[in-house]
């Protein structure tokens, strides 16, 4: 028996700075000039590596499940970004996380420092409480990304 799964999934949406040809993506699509995308590794189950190729960008998302609790599991969700044949400054890569619940769910910002949005805690019927943890960003050779 399957666990029940949440109607409305998180997403996620993108935006490169002075990319004119893109502007803001939330999905990939055959016709859209997105160059790359699909699973590197799946096992339709427990984990999962993807890679999209938007231009110079290289978005990477990669999940893994922890089995337990009442509703199948925890899940662990990263996301890396890096760009390609980079020259001079990088330029601003804006990264948007969206949830939803269904009529019968509730959701609430939970902010760290009056700022940063650490969690977002819920409830659903099918799910009951559940708590979406977001880390800070890190950066590769010392650099310092800036975040909301």
């Amino acid at each position: 028996l399957n666990p029940p799964r949440p109607r409305c999934p998180p997403g996620l949406m993108w935006l490169q700075e002075g990319d004119s040809t893109s502007g803001l993506r939330h999905t990939c699509e055959q016709n859209d000039d997105v160059s790359r995308y699909g699973w590197l590794m799946h096992d339709g189950e427990n984990f999962g590596v993807q890679e999209i190729r938007d231009g110079k960008l290289v978005l990477k998302t990669e999940f893994v499940k922890r089995d337990g609790g009442e509703h199948g599991g925890d899940w662990s969700w990263r996301i890396s970004a890096k760009l390609e044949d980079a020259e001079g400054p990088s330029p601003l890569l804006s990264l948007f996380f969206y949830v939803a619940t269904d009529e019968q769910g509730t959701l609430e910002a939970q902010l760290e420092n009056g700022t940063r949005l650490a969690a977002v805690r819920g409830t659903t019927e099918e799910l009951g409480a559940f708590t979406i943890t977001f880390l800070p960003p890190t950066a590769d050779a010392g650099g310092n990304p800036k975040y909301a």
